[in-house]
């Protein structure tokens, strides 16, 4: 009888330090899979915004010059590139949208700065409107898949989050 008693309390430690282990793992799992949705949605932030501060550079030049300014032109296009890699169809799209702006209005007749500050000052410029709505929809949805893995975990339907990086 002492035997049993032995072998019964020995497996319920083994079974406990089981469950202690796989508790552990999850937790990692999730907080690691948190960490990459958030590390996600910076990167994404700070790459739209610096293809808007270029952007902003290369129309402006392109409103008062004829000839694009090469290192500018090779920023923007590197910055398309990058989305091309990591962003949503509808990102991408506006995002070419707006560099072939910038190339038309190179082709343009060309404006006297205060003709530039005018348009500026009374929002006539709309260039970002469409792309801004894009990258909001994108990021937006990064959340939600966050959330969903919280909850599922939360109520214990976190199978998969094992079997997923």
């Amino acid at each position: 009888m002492v035997t049993f008693a032995a072998f019964v309390a020995l497996f319920g430690a083994l079974i406990g330090g089981l469950l202690s282990v796989l508790a552990s793992v999850l937790a990692q799992r999730v907080q690691a899979r948190s960490q990459w949705f958030v590390q996600e949605f910076k990167q994404r932030q700070h790459l739209y915004s610096e293809f808007v501060e270029a952007a902003s550079c290369c129309f402006a030049d392109a409103m008062i010059e004829n000839e694009p300014d090469t290192a500018s032109m090779a920023k923007l296009y590197a910055e398309v590139g990058q989305m091309q890699l990591l962003s949503s169809e509808p990102v991408i799209r506006e995002a070419n949208r707006i560099a072939q702006k910038i190339l038309e209005t190179f082709a343009c007749e060309n404006r006297s700065k205060g003709e530039v500050a005018d348009l500026l000052s009374h929002d006539t410029m709309n260039l970002f409107s469409e792309f801004g709505t894009a990258c909001r929809a994108e990021l937006s949805q990064l959340r939600p898949l966050r959330a969903t893995l919280d909850r599922r975990f939360a109520k214990g339907d976190a199978s998969d989050v094992l079997s997923h990086p």
